[in-house]
């Protein structure tokens, strides 16, 4: 249950949908936004708090189930969800849930719905592949993972402490690679 979540919003905002119904257009490629912009993130403020829903919105990760999906790689969580990406007008807004796709999945021990759009994790937006792999990194030294979404009109974020926590510093844990006969 708690081992998904940073693999969950890391894969929300995965390199692509995997059904796209439109085109996109990354933010650098526009002008001005409309609503506020805290470095590449989309903020508005005057949205209400979403009321709680169905699931978990905060708790405890445990590092070591955390690693062996970050291990695993974005591909592996991906078959566990769909998204669409989120466009305001011409401009990428954020990752749009539109099924979980595993129903044993544990994601939905978690207060996530179809419709949730993903904006940010640790304040990190998600809008290009090289940022959801700056992201997916450095899960791997966070000390907490926290997702910012819109829920219709409203926001609400999901806050999960990663335990044991890691020393400021200390060099993150290198990701298993196969063999490159294991590769083939």
């Amino acid at each position: 249950m708690r081992l998904v979540v940073p693999a969950l919003l890391a894969a929300l905002a995965a390199c692509g949908p995997k059904v796209q119904t439109t085109g996109s257009t990354f933010d650098e490629d526009l002008g001005k936004p409309e609503p506020t912009v805290s470095g590449d993130v989309v903020v508005e403020a005057d949205r209400p708090v979403a009321p709680p829903g169905k699931g978990l919105r905060g708790g405890t990760i445990e590092r070591a189930k955390l690693v062996a999906v970050l291990d695993a790689g974005p591909p592996t969580f991906l078959r566990q969800i769909e998204v669409t990406a989120k466009m305001s007008g011409e401009r990428f807004v954020g990752w749009q849930l539109v099924q979980l796709v595993d129903r044993q999945s544990p994601l939905y021990d978690i207060d996530i719905v179809p419709g949730d759009v993903l904006l940010a994790i640790n304040g990190q937006p998600l809008s290009r592949p090289d940022q959801l792999q700056t992201v997916w990194d450095s899960l791997r030294t966070a000390n907490a993972v926290t997702a910012q979404l819109w829920r219709g009109e409203a926001k609400f974020s999901l806050d999960f402490t990663i335990e044991p926590a890691v020393a400021p510093g200390s060099a993150p844990a290198a990701p298993k690679r196969l063999p490159p006969a294991q590769l083939k």
